[in-house]
């Protein structure tokens, strides 16, 4: 399985991490270092050539942060490098991954499965998202799940199809706005009970999240963030949210 760790240049001791933790999985996964785009280090008069910070605005009622677009940027790299490298399927994580002890094999031999379709198809495997339906993971302890939302880009795998519907995305959104960049065409699912957490390495990449500002929103989006927001809500409350776990 090809698998693409987005790490920044400077960000050595990140490396070595990740080539210590993703070592005893060498057997199945193709690992590839892709370099970050820096966004602390992009100038000024560059952001606009590079974002659409009004569009931003009026998703999040805030316009993001340089290290928020950095982030975005950065797994947009990641899917272009797979098409260009003319992968079917990759596996795309941050440099503070922290896996669970599970049979990490079996659960990405399932997923690579569920990928095999001409369908643009995104599986998450990190928590922190709200589901509707669930079935079995065939030849697995675990299910997998039709995320109605999530937050998050930790560790998740996809098809070259959902690569290019990422890639062919306006540039506006946050990296784990699943729910945004799902209306680009690609199915979103995710293992239950998730496998991937992260490992308290302080930020590099991106910056603490800082939400949506609903009172700078339209009035229509407004309404349609506390709807979101209500449904969220209602999975919650009956069992239908998994939280990631912090280390």
């Amino acid at each position: 399985m090809k698998t693409y760790v987005i790490n920044l240049k400077r960000s050595v001791e990140r490396k070595s991490y990740m080539e210590k933790s993703l070592n005893p999985y060498r057997d199945f996964l193709d690992i590839i270092f892709v370099e970050a785009v820096d966004g602390k280090s992009i100038p000024e008069e560059q952001l606009n050539e590079l974002w659409d910070q009004k569009a931003t605005f009026k998703n999040y009622g805030r316009y993001m942060k340089k290290g928020e677009i950095g982030c975005a940027l950065s797994h947009r790299k990641c899917c272009k490098e797979m098409l260009e490298k003319g992968d079917e399927i990759a596996l795309i994580v941050e440099d503070d991954l922290l896996l669970q002890n599970v049979n990490l094999k079996g659960i990405i031999s399932a997923v690579e499965k569920m990928l095999q379709t001409d369908k643009p198809t995104v599986v998450l495997l990190s928590g922190d998202y709200w589901f509707t339906k669930r079935k079995v993971l065939p030849k697995t302890d675990f299910q997998v799940v039709n995320v109605y939302e999530a937050m998050g880009t930790i560790a998740y795998l996809m098809n070259r199809n959902a690569a290019k519907k990422i890639v062919s995305a306006k540039r506006e959104y946050l990296a784990d706005d699943w729910y945004n960049l799902r209306k680009y065409g690609f199915a979103l699912y995710a293992v239950w009970p998730h496998v991937a957490n992260t490992e308290e390495l302080g930020t590099e990449i991106s910056l603490t999240y800082d939400g949506t500002i609903r009172g700078n929103l339209p009035f229509l989006r407004r309404i349609h963030s506390y709807y979101r927001a209500v449904i969220r809500r209602i999975l919650g409350r009956n069992g239908h949210f998994e939280q990631r776990k912090l280390s």
